[in-house]
């Protein structure tokens, strides 16, 4: 089982650039190292106090990492790394019909 790992650096954000850009791309950067392995638990919480921001920054990110398919949200439960080309239904339900 994956544990979270406590980052203690000060983040020093660019400008010129949305947060939550600068976010996603660090988280998937953790997810492609395999530093957050599949179904490791991702909390919003940790990532708020982690990077200083509020809670909608870390939505838009964590909303851009689903539509990528790097993770996956279960109701009640919380969102989790995504194991590769693994479909769960939390993330067909926001996708249109192909009918």
């Amino acid at each position: 089982m994956a544990r979270y790992v406590e980052h203690t650096r000060t983040w020093e954000f660019d400008e010129d650039r949305s947060r939550w850009e600068q976010i996603l791309e660090l988280l998937i950067a953790r997810i492609d190292s395999g530093e957050w392995g599949p179904k490791f638990k991702i909390s919003e919480v940790k990532l708020m106090e982690e990077f200083g921001v509020a809670r909608p920054t870390i939505r838009k990110a964590m909303e851009r990492l689903r539509t990528a398919g790097k993770v996956y949200t279960v109701p009640n439960l919380g969102s989790f790394v995504n194991t590769d080309g693994e479909v769960h239904r939390s993330n067909e339900a926001n996708e249109p019909s192909s009918e």
